[in-house]
């Protein structure tokens, strides 16, 4: 097949592709976020709604990409997935590292142009461990947990964790995966390994997202089945519907998939004994990301 003149990966804010401090999705019970992406928390930690906000760079490695003239069967834990309505358009057995920033592109290699047609769906195979870096602001004094720095803002240390990790169990005392401080704090890379989405959970969606539905399933490389137990994944597969059809002709000649995560990242906090409206945190962990795929 010929090559794609280009593909490009990009780190959008959705709707907010131009504004790097861009609003999340803090607008719930006890959150709120601001337009310069100042957050605020209000009441305890347990009542609050869904908070979740762009990072400032956000780490990826790619293994498989593809567009599918029909649905993707999702894995169980006995049958591997079925992807073969599905045409490669990157293949990287070592996988590919994508390191993005707010508003960035990046034009990957080894790239293969499918046949001209109709694609409704398309699927990803990607490491589950993403690596976050995120500094943020926030109108509440916010404790590193448990006994480290305060201040207004809070930020990501170079460490790694398991998302299993978020319940408490056995933190770490002052945190090593993020620090709160003053606004001279510098943010360094979380990598944070997606292996469960909630307590027993490997498997979420269908949800909506930007441009479609989304759904996702934590795997094994050896095996491709639905895992079982935390910290068994090492991949994770993911089916994106089209609200509209990625449509290939003989003309099209780039290929941009673009990356939502004004989802991307939220707190790992709790308000414990402190006074009202002040909070420990322990790690910045990852949140939802939304894919949205265009061919020219």
């Amino acid at each position: 097949m010929m090559k794609w003149i280009k593909i490009i990966f990009t780190l959008t804010m959705l709707s907010f592709f131009s504004n790097a401090k861009a609003l999340g999705y803090c607008a719930d019970t006890g959150v709120s976020e601001d337009a310069d992406g100042v957050i605020t928390f209000t009441g305890a930690e347990n009542a609050m709604g869904d908070c979740a906000f762009a990072p400032d760079e956000y780490t990826i490695k790619i293994y498989k990409m593809a567009l599918c003239t029909s649905a993707p069967t999702r894995p169980t834990t006995t049958d591997t997935y079925d992807i073969s309505s599905c045409v490669d358009v990157i293949v990287s057995p070592e996988g590919q590292d994508v390191n993005l920033a707010a508003g960035s592109e990046i034009t990957l290699s080894g790239v293969t142009r499918p046949a001209n047609g109709s694609y409704s769906y398309g699927y990803l195979l990607m490491a589950n461990t993403f690596g976050i870096k995120a500094k943020k602001q926030f109108t509440n004094t916010m404790h590193t947990f448990l006994n480290g720095a305060t201040g207004n803002y809070c930020w990501t240390l170079d460490s790694s964790a398991y998302d299993s990790q978020s319940n408490g169990a056995g933190w770490e005392n002052p945190s090593p995966l993020a620090e709160c401080g003053g606004a001279g704090g510098t943010a360094g890379i979380y990598n944070a390994t997606l292996d469960q989405f909630d307590v027993g959970q490997y498997t979420a969606g269908p949800i909506s997202v930007t441009g479609g539905t989304l759904s996702a399933d934590l795997i094994t490389d050896a095996n491709g089945l639905l895992v079982t137990a935390i910290r068994t994944a090492d991949r994770l597969f993911g089916v994106q519907t089209f609200t509209t059809p990625v449509v290939v002709t003989s003309s099209s000649s780039v290929f941009t998939v673009s990356f939502g995560v004004n989802q991307a990242s939220s707190m790992w906090m709790s308000s414990g004994e402190l006074p009202a409206n002040q909070y420990q945190v322990y790690a910045i962990g990852s949140g939802p990301f939304s894919t949205f795929m265009t061919v020219e």
